[in-house]
């Protein structure tokens, strides 16, 4: 039952349903903020969460940043980076980055809305815009190599079951969710954006939001 309602929720023709969308964008701004600095916000960024269809399934696009830039090299994120004063909101900041690094024409992204804004503990304040890109195909890539790496995309329903999840305890006592076993492992603040983003794309209980024990899934392991 559980996996029938999974693949409900994530049928491709959930692109083309604006009410649906509209009831996702809802959700994800009605999660608790997230504000890990006290600090004042001197720098602002946005980042695009790109749904996309691959081999009929929805799918997740990340980036693998490249060894060329200062900050963050050779980690999975999401296209994004810093507003500029030309961006007239967050939307216009995510499409133009979002072109910019994956060579993908920004009138290729419909946009649904965005999610309330992250303070990391260091950097600029993030802000996350939903979009799908209509009709994608791997062919249209043409990443940046300035600025990425590599480009991948995901099946949401790989990151949405738990096996594929687990998290890293901080001293500080923090949890930060893990994801695994797609082309890369997303961790970091990447992942609590595809963590927060399920909880939304996925509500009343279908996507587990507690982050699985480490030590459980060692048991586990050992037991095979």
């Amino acid at each position: 039952m559980l996996l029938k309602k999974v693949s409900e929720l994530l049928h491709p023709s959930l692109l083309a349903n604006r009410t649906k969308q509209g009831e996702v964008i809802a959700r994800f701004q009605a999660l608790p903020k997230i504000r890990l600095s006290k600090e004042p916000v001197t720098k602002e960024a946005a980042i695009l969460i790109p749904l996309c269809v691959v081999d009929d399934k929805l799918s997740l696009l990340y980036t693998v940043r490249s060894n060329k830039l200062r900050s963050h090299r050779g980690q999975v994120s999401f296209p994004g980076g810093m507003k500029d004063t030309q961006d007239g909101s967050f939307e216009e900041c995510a499409v133009r980055e979002f072109e910019e690094e994956t060579g993908i024409p920004k009138r290729s992204v419909h946009t649904w809305g965005r999610g309330n804004t992250i303070r990391p503990y260091f950097g600029p304040s993030i802000t996350p815009i939903v979009g799908a890109v209509v009709d994608f195909s791997p062919a249209q890539l043409k990443p940046s190599t300035d600025e990425v790496a590599k480009v991948f995309t995901v099946p949401v329903a790989l990151f949405a079951d738990a096996a594929n999840r687990r998290h890293t305890q901080f001293r500080s006592n923090y949890t930060l969710p893990v994801f695994l076993n797609g082309e890369e492992t997303v961790w970091g603040i990447t992942a609590i954006i595809t963590h927060l983003f399920l909880t939304a794309l996925l509500p009343g209980g279908v996507y587990d939001a507690r982050l699985p024990s480490i030590k459980r899934y060692e048991a586990k392991q050992t037991k095979r």
